[in-house]
């Protein structure tokens, strides 16, 4: 009898289906609600937010800012500002004045008069150091935060191997930094009517792995101790079965650990068919990887069932 794993700390009872219990993107499928909004958790979503939404809140941030001072020296009297172009609006004028002094540019020719003027000017160049350091702060930790780039195939495939059936997947390395001691841990979940969900650990041929340079194929045996023995695509639908994986290894650019998770759901699992070759050696006795076929399978003679 297959031993079934304890919670790994996914949960295990729901009251209804969910879709999946680790998305694509390898975050859990997981919203939190009653979380109290600190500091320092924008801080946080900063650091992992995407690139391009980074891009557009630092863009946003940076124009708010100078329209809300723009406002103010306005309210302050536009004829407090020195040297103001006569042929601009009101609000230009004010607006690259607070561009100037946020950014402490300062070119010379626009400048306060008045006390209401100034103590505003002094209020903007703080702001203008906080924000600058924030996101200094915020760029630099993404740049120096290791960002591993596992590419995993398409589809898990279960196909003959060796004489029986098996699972099987591919990953490779997207970057060209070296990582090494790769270590894999592989869990199926599934579920019953109820709702309450089974985990079970995996057995790899092998689990791991000294270096990481072209693909890695990563084979379960389905044998008579295996959770998938006797069981078809009809039943991994109905207990709608998902496959967990979590990769570890070591980057050597950064000299830090970094971890990768994916899932595979039932319907993401292909019968009879096996991977075609990524790699081969040209004239020259190089080995070429061609990531693009990472995805690729083709039909096996002999079926899986």
């Amino acid at each position: 009898m297959w031993r079934r794993t304890i919670d790994p700390g996914l949960g295990e009872e729901y009251n209804s289906r969910i879709k999946r219990l680790i998305n694509k993107d390898g975050t859990f499928n997981t919203v939190k609600l009653g979380r109290e909004l600190r500091l320092y958790d924008a801080y946080q979503y900063l650091k992992n937010v995407s690139v391009q939404r980074l891009s557009f809140l630092i863009l946003g941030f940076y124009l708010l800012i100078n329209i809300l001072f723009a406002l103010l020296y306005l309210l302050c009297g536009i004829e407090n500002l020195q040297g103001t172009e006569p042929d601009l609006p009101p609000f230009l004028n004010a607006f690259f004045f607070s561009v100037q002094t946020f950014t402490t540019v300062g070119y010379g020719i626009l400048a306060p008069q008045g006390m209401a003027m100034n103590l505003v000017v002094t209020l903007e160049s703080l702001m203008g150091w906080v924000g600058f350091a924030i996101i200094t702060g915020v760029v630099f930790s993404r740049f120096s935060k290791p960002h591993v780039r596992i590419l995993y195939s398409n589809n898990a495939i279960i196909a003959p191997h060796e004489g029986e059936k098996s699972l099987q997947f591919r990953l490779a390395n997207k970057r060209n930094n070296v990582l090494l001691e790769m270590e894999a841990k592989v869990m199926l979940m599934v579920h019953d009517a109820t709702y309450e969900h089974q985990f079970y650990n995996l057995k790899l041929e092998q689990s791991s792995l000294q270096f990481f340079p072209l693909n890695w194929t990563i084979v379960h045996h389905i044998d008579k101790d295996s959770p998938l023995y006797n069981i078809g695509s009809k039943e991994l639908e109905e207990q709608r079965a998902e496959v967990i994986i979590l990769i570890k290894g070591y980057d050597e650019a950064y000299g830090q650990t970094v971890h990768s998770r994916f899932s595979y759901r039932f319907d993401e699992i292909l019968w009879d068919v096996r991977f075609k070759k990524v790699y081969d050696t040209d004239a020259e006795g190089e080995i070429v990887f061609d990531l693009h076929k990472l995805h690729e399978t083709e039909p096996v003679s002999e079926p899986a069932l």
